[in-house]
This record gives structure tokens, sequence and C-alpha cells, in this order.
């Protein structure tokens, strides 16, 4: 009796043993298969529903919480401009060119007139600019140099620098003499009245001085097809 007794004390604790064994087992092929395995106390993502409410500023990417507000999409671009047409020459100022004293520049016909508060032509003459820029609009004399060089090309000098607006790249625009590079002009005066220069607005050097002398800080200058 006392070894059958034992025999069977035996068997359970056997059993118990090939239990463990298989969890251990169990452990040891998670282990090496790179699972981590988490406590039912440890942290979970949240549902989509709950994370609606959560803390933005304690939000993880478990909880499907976005920390920043996006950021507004950018400006549409300006609408492009479209450059003005080469007319045939005329001397009479043109319509809808503004009031009192100011400078009126024609970018179609290639050029300005000085007039008066009174509405006296002072002086009108051609010159040479851009068809492209500036934009049609009114403008005011922020800045004079009596001789400035280009920025990309300095070896690019002009005399009696009138700046009035700015070009899409954002440099200067204004009225000057013809440029010369290493004191040779860039164009003759018989070329005045064709859009050749790279932005701003060609005067022969007689025309500059007296758009030196006329046009001060603060003028009004109007610029019209």
């Amino acid at each position: 009796m006392e070894a059958r007794d034992d025999r069977r004390a035996r068997a359970p604790r056997r059993r118990l043993a090939a239990a463990t064994a298989v969890a251990v087992a169990a452990v040891v092929v998670c282990a090496g298969a790179g699972q981590r395995t988490t406590s039912a106390a440890g942290p979970h993502p949240l549902p989509i529903e709950q994370a609606a409410g959560a803390d933005l500023a304690t939000a993880t990417r478990g909880t499907w919480a976005q920390v920043a507000e996006t950021a507004p999409p950018p400006p549409p671009p300006p609408p492009a401009v479209e450059p003005a047409v080469l007319r045939p020459d005329a001397v009479e100022v043109p319509l809808d060119a503004g009031w009192g004293r100011r400078v009126v520049y024609s970018k179609g016909i290639q050029r300005v007139w000085l007039i008066e508060e009174d509405g006296h032509v002072t002086a009108t003459y051609r010159v040479s600019g851009r068809l492209d820029q500036p934009r049609y609009g009114t403008y005011t004399v922020w800045s004079r140099s009596s001789i400035t060089c280009s920025r990309t090309q300095p070896d690019v000098c002009m005399r009696f620098m009138v700046r009035f607006a700015y070009s899409f790249r954002g440099d200067n625009i204004g009225f000057h003499e013809i440029p010369r590079r290493r004191g040779v002009p860039l164009q003759d005066e018989g070329q005045l009245g064709a859009p050749l220069s790279g932005g701003c607005v060609r005067q022969v050097t007689a025309d500059a001085l007296v758009m030196w002398d006329w046009a001060q800080i603060g003028t009004t200058v109007v610029v019209v097809p």
C-alpha cells in the first residue's frame, strides 16, 4: 500500500513539471522571435474615439492625437502681368494718368511726361524701359543716388538714379542715365523708345538731369500702358 500510494503522489508532480517546461519553452520562443509582452496594467494606444478628446500637450503617436495645428497653405502666386503692347510714339499725355504734380511713364509708348500741379507739361521725352514691369499704378519717389552700380553686374554703373518702384525679384526700379559698362554706354540715344532695359527706365544724359532736378523725394509717379 505504501509503495502504490507513493506512485500516485509522484504522478501529479510529473504532470506539473511537464506543464512548467512547456510554459518556459513558449517564453523562450517569444523572446527569440523578437516579440515583447506587455502586462495587463501596461500602456495601450487609445481608441480613435477616445483620442479625439485627449490632451494635445501630452499626446504621443500612440494616441492618434495631433500635437500642433497644421500650417495654413501658402498664399496663391500673384497673377501674371500681361506685358504692355509697344505702340507708336505720341506726345499727348495719356488718359487716366492721374492728377497733380507727377511723372507719367507710359510703358507702351516708352515716354515720360513731367507735369506740374496746374497740368502744364514741363518736359516729355523718349526712354527705354521694360514692357512687363513695373506694374501699372501710382508710386512715389523714395530714394535718389547721384551714381550707383548694378548689384548683379558691378561693372555696370549709372548716374542720376531716381527710384520709385521694385521689380518682381525685389530689385529697385528707377529713372537714370543710360548705364555704362567700364565707360561704354549699353545703348545709344537713337535706341531710346525701344524697351531695352533690364528693369529701370533709361534716359539720355540731358533728360536724366532734368528728371534728377525735378523729381525729389515724395514726387508721384504714375505708370500707364
